[in-house]
């Protein structure tokens, strides 16, 4: 077998939608059987409603009903300016047509951290279907708008197809029940991509008393994911704390530069400082020292 024809390895596969920035960024629904697709028209005006102006980027554009079938939708009110050809093009959101789920973008430990999925075990074995939805061209666009405008397109998904039983989201290893993602888990609308498009996963470091806690998701939207590894300290504090941080990061962008502190649960102060993940996919991450409550040895 040469080497074009050798199978990707699945690890590697299922790390590169979280180990690298990606300009295209996707989701998929998930379902239990193939279902029908809603009218074109019904679709272009749902998407109206969220987007404002909406061109079908096709001659003779019909919706997508086979997994190699793509259309593509311009988002005319939410244009990007490239300075290279000085003027200003359309973002774009796409759609796959369905085809069955790959399981092998799932293991073991991204199964463990469906933590957005309460009733995983009745979901999972039903997640047997997929569509592909995305954006294009949509770097440019601030990204609380660029990654706002999907958070409302996996919300439309869940509106048209009500066989939708939840959002595979491959970029933070998360599947999001359908009626986990229709409640907002953040304190503000606009901050609705969090609930999954970012993990926040704990582990118990075998042997010890330690818990490592870490995020998935934001690599892959050019921010740094965060963790944090510790000792006598109550994850019911550690979780509220990591996710206020990551609404920080998301809201003001990469500021946090190495050696920077951060208020701690206590009121300490914190030392940030930029570290190879200490559990998979393999990236940098921007790593909180909690000083006196920190594992492995250090302070």
């Amino acid at each position: 077998m040469g080497e074009k024809d050798k199978k990707p390895d699945p690890q590697q596969r299922r790390e590169s939608f979280a180990d690298h920035w990606h300009a295209v960024y996707t989701f998929m629904p998930m379902f239990a059987e193939p279902v029908k697709m809603p009218e074109l028209s019904v679709f272009t005006e749902a998407m109206k409603r969220r987007f404002g102006r909406v061109e079908v980027m096709h001659d003779n554009p019909v919706m997508p009903e086979k997994e190699e079938n793509l259309l593509s939708f311009a988002l005319m009110d939410h244009s990007v300016f490239y300075k290279d050809k000085g003027q200003e093009f359309p973002s774009q959101l796409l759609l796959f047509g369905m085809g069955e789920f790959d399981r092998e973008l799932w293991d073991e430990m991204i199964i463990s951290n469906f933590h957005a999925c309460p009733d995983a075990e009745t979901i999972l074995p039903a997640c047997r279907y997929s569509l592909i939805a995305g954006n294009m061209m949509a770097a440019g666009l601030p990204r609380m708008e660029e990654y706002g405008i999907l958070a409302s397109y996996a919300d439309l998904f869940l509106e048209l197809f009500p066989e939708c039983i939840g959002i595979y989201w491959p970029h933070s290893q998360s599947l999001t029940s359908a009626s986990y993602y229709r409640e907002p888990h953040w304190h503000r609308s606009d901050f609705h991509f969090l609930d999954g498009g970012l993990n926040l996963r704990m582990f118990r470091i075998t042997g010890t008393e330690e818990l490592l806690f870490d995020t998935v998701g934001f690599t892959a939207i050019g921010l740094p994911d965060l963790q944090f590894h510790c000792k006598n300290l109550d994850p019911d504090d550690v979780v509220p704390f990591l996710r206020n941080l990551a609404a920080y990061l998301y809201e003001e962008g990469d500021v946090i530069e190495d050696g920077n502190t951060v208020e701690g649960i206590h009121h300490e102060k914190w030392v940030c400082r930029r570290e190879d993940a200490m559990a998979g996919p393999v990236r940098v991450v921007l790593d909180v020292n909690p000083g006196i409550y920190a594992g492995g040895n250090r302070q």
